[in-house]
């Protein structure tokens, strides 16, 4: 009883804080992906649990960061705030320069994680990912990988394994991941690398076979695929994960409120249905802890954008 009032009074504490203003969270990207839905599904979720109002802002642009330079310029009193993945935070900066760096920003929490998967199409003369990196490193630039788009994550999660191995070969950016994994089911690029959830009718259909996913542990999703610790480089992991992020200056009352709100959200049934619908994972970090997640991710990215010759001019 003691310990559902104490979860009580969280609540009350946390909803008390904002009371009188809703929250608009900045997605920096079209609406209707799968960012946009679960932001949607969690804002849904505080309004209902927490009487605080969210709304969703689509703002996008420059690689998801004309949405985030406007979280960056807000007023930091916890009311507009930006929801991002990889790309705006730890790519973008390198290859397309933004006008924000991570001192500008307070990481808030991180939802989820799923690594990016490397498929080719089934005849390809390789059964797991070591043979299919033997493969492609006797062969340079004989073969195509669709990615969903130039200085994406798809792009520079397999440039990343690529250059482990001393591997060249063609880049062809889409715009996004539905367009390439058409191209590999038709057979106009050799290899897909993006996001699992596209790929998967093909390869119920058996279209497609996938040999590689880009995390250091084997996907839940993908349980036979070889992943980076069996190939002996999980430091060179690169995943896909959704985030929470305040402005410079938020005072640190403001983000624990904001931290117990969204971890209720992301812990409800509705949240958690979606991930698994998704082939994601529940994965919460927050504070100094993600903080020092981020800060390694953009430094091991900016190294690959540099080692790729892709940085910004």
């Amino acid at each position: 009883m003691t310990r559902l009032l104490s979860a009580f009074l969280l609540v009350l504490s946390a909803a008390a804080a904002f009371a009188a203003e809703p929250i608009t969270i900045i997605w920096p990207a079209p609406p209707g992906g799968g960012g946009d839905i679960y932001l949607r599904i969690l804002g849904k979720v505080i309004t209902r649990d927490f009487g605080v109002p969210v709304v969703i802002a689509n703002v996008s642009g420059g690689g998801g960061g004309i949405g985030v330079a406007k979280m960056v310029a807000a007023k930091p009193d916890g009311t507009l705030l930006a929801g991002a993945w990889t790309g705006p935070i730890s790519i973008a900066p390198h290859t397309l320069g933004v006008p924000y760096q991570p001192s500008d920003y307070i990481p808030v929490m991180q939802f989820s994680s799923a690594p990016y998967v490397l498929c080719t199409a089934p005849d390809f003369p390789a059964n797991n990912g070591s043979e299919f990196l033997d493969v492609l490193k006797k062969s340079p630039n004989k073969y195509s990988f669709g990615t969903d788009g130039p200085g994406g994550l798809g792009q520079l999660a397999a440039t990343r394994i690529f250059l482990a191995f001393g591997i060249k070969q063609q880049d062809i950016p889409f715009k996004g991941a539905g367009e390439s994994t058409v191209a590999l089911a038709g057979r106009h690029v050799d290899m897909y690398s993006g996001t699992i959830p596209p790929i998967q009718k093909f390869l119920a259909t058996g279209t497609v076979k996938c040999l590689l996913v880009t995390a250091a542990k084997r996907a839940a999703a993908l349980p036979q695929v070889t992943s980076l610790g069996d190939l002996g480089i999980p430091q060179e992991e690169s995943m896909l994960w959704r985030a929470i992020f305040a402005p410079k200056g938020t005072p640190p009352q403001i983000i624990q409120n904001l931290e117990k709100m969204l971890e209720a959200a992301a812990r409800s049934p509705e949240s958690l249905k979606f991930l698994d619908e998704s082939g994601e994972v529940l994965e919460i970090y927050k504070g100094a802890e993600l903080a020092e997640r981020l800060r390694r991710e953009y430094e091991s990215m900016a190294a690959v954008v540099k080692a790729a010759g892709m940085a910004k001019k």
